[in-house]
């Protein structure tokens, strides 16, 4: 791909890197969380400031190139072939105003900094199950947050986001300024703009009443139907999720977990009351593992302990309406301890609370009671098999939900439509044809 427009460069518009697949940079600066992505762009841009995400942006549009972006790479569900993929990751400024409790972040910032810059001012963002994710690509899909019902959905705390649309115009976008790009931006995906920071309010939480409850697999049937009447009855201060976990036998992996099922129960509860509302579970069946206590909000990680380091893996999700008798019985087929079942991992969390339903809103649980959410390693010598078992795991759930499912939740599905409403899947299409008519900006 020629980087060059009446014979000036894309190299001469920046301040940043322009990288082709020849340079040895090009690779790691391409690089996705998802070892089993593998991008082949023609060209990769390192983004050094916002400016180069307007040049860049500028650029694919006059030359009519298709154009990626990808932040800390955590978002990556396919690969991108051909085109510019710009990367913001350089993009990592963090501006906390205790005052009026917001944090200002660049592109390519991660939850983890976030979290630390706000720690000291006893606030807390609305980051997901594992602070290790950026921010920008978690938000623009809703983001399902660990204090979710009680704060509701990521993307509910935007207050502003600064983007550059495919005209090259650099726009700050709020409920007052492009109140309709910003509603849609608030949990409509990618696809509409290149964000190149975002600004979001903070909460007054220091720390939490939170971990994880283990249980050996055997416990199974026992633990889900107990987490089945249990979690419904919680108020919205209690954030809850139920796992089957197979764990590789390795030395990095707890003993207590390595070669076998467990199966988790994830809590994180705000202010008092927490051990009383836990109780229940505690005695649903001999606990293996007790992991839950007093947490600073700075070690939210434990209470799903998510990898951290890259690997394959293929994702998919399924909303689930309630889990009535039938479903779970369908999930203990699929991932109990009779089941033969080659994926690591299949989660049910907990919706409802501050997780609003409402059709016309891009973040919505759209009539939800839970988030299905199954993962599987691309690895040797199952890899081949890993697509088609989630494919089925997910069919034999959807029989349970109503169509709908979490955009974070959704993995590589080519079909993202299942994440909104009607009205709202039309107003992402009228305002992609507006905002972008030859289609050049990836979803």
């Amino acid at each position: 791909m020629t980087t060059q427009l009446e014979f000036i460069t894309l190299e001469d518009l920046v301040r940043g890197e322009v990288y082709d697949p020849a340079d040895s940079n090009y690779a790691p600066e391409a690089a996705a969380f998802n070892a089993a992505v593998q991008h082949r762009p023609d060209a990769v841009l390192a983004a050094r400031d916002a400016a180069d995400v307007v040049a860049g942006v500028r650029w694919a549009s006059l030359n009519s190139v298709p154009l990626a972006v990808q932040g800390t790479g955590h978002g990556a569900e396919k690969a991108v072939e051909g085109g510019l993929l710009i990367s913001t990751r350089a993009l990592r400024s963090v501006a906390i105003d205790p005052a009026a409790r917001t944090a200002t972040v660049g592109a390519g910032v991660k939850w983890r900094q976030v979290i630390d810059a706000a720690a000291p001012h006893g606030l807390a963002p609305l980051n997901g199950s594992s602070s290790d994710v950026g921010v920008v690509g978690y938000t623009l899909g809703g983001g399902l947050p660990v204090l979710g019902r009680t704060f509701g959905f990521a993307a509910d705390s935007v207050v502003s986001f600064d983007v550059v649309t495919m005209d090259g115009v650099a726009r700050t976008v709020s409920g007052t300024q492009e109140p309709e790009l910003f509603n849609l931006l608030c949990g409509g995906g990618r696809g509409l703009a290149v964000v190149t920071s975002v600004t979001m309010r903070l909460y007054r939480v220091s720390e939490i009443y939170g971990g994880v409850l283990v249980f050996d697999g055997e416990h199974a049937s026992a633990v889900l139907r107990s987490f089945a009447a249990w979690a419904p009855t919680l108020r919205d201060a209690s954030n809850t999720a139920f796992k089957f976990l197979r764990a590789p036998d390795l030395p990095q992996v707890p003993r207590e977990l390595a070669g076998r099922l467990t199966v988790h129960v994830h809590f994180a509860h705000v202010g008092k009351g927490g051990p009383e509302a836990l109780a229940p579970m505690r005695q649903a069946a001999p606990v293996l593992i007790d992991g839950v206590g007093v947490l600073p909000y700075s070690e939210v990680d434990r209470v799903y302990n998510d990898p951290v380091d890259p690997m394959p893996f293929a994702s998919g999700g399924v909303g689930i309406e309630d889990l009535t008798p039938a479903a779970i019985d369908a999930a203990l087929a699929l991932a109990g301890p009779e089941a033969e079942c080659l994926l690591p991992m299949l989660e049910f969390r907990l919706l409802g609370g501050a997780l609003t339903s409402d059709d016309g809103r891009a973040a919505s649980a759209l009539g939800l009671g839970y988030a299905a959410h199954v993962v599987g390693v691309m690895a040797p010598p199952i890899a081949h098999l890993v697509p088609a078992e989630i494919e089925r795991t997910l069919a034999a759930l959807s029989a349970f939900g109503n169509g709908h499912t979490p955009r974070n939740f959704l993995g590589g599905a080519p079909d993202t439509s299942p994440a909104w409403s009607d009205r709202v899947n039309a107003a992402r299409a009228a305002a992609k044809d507006a905002l972008d008519p030859e289609g050049l900006l990836g979803d």
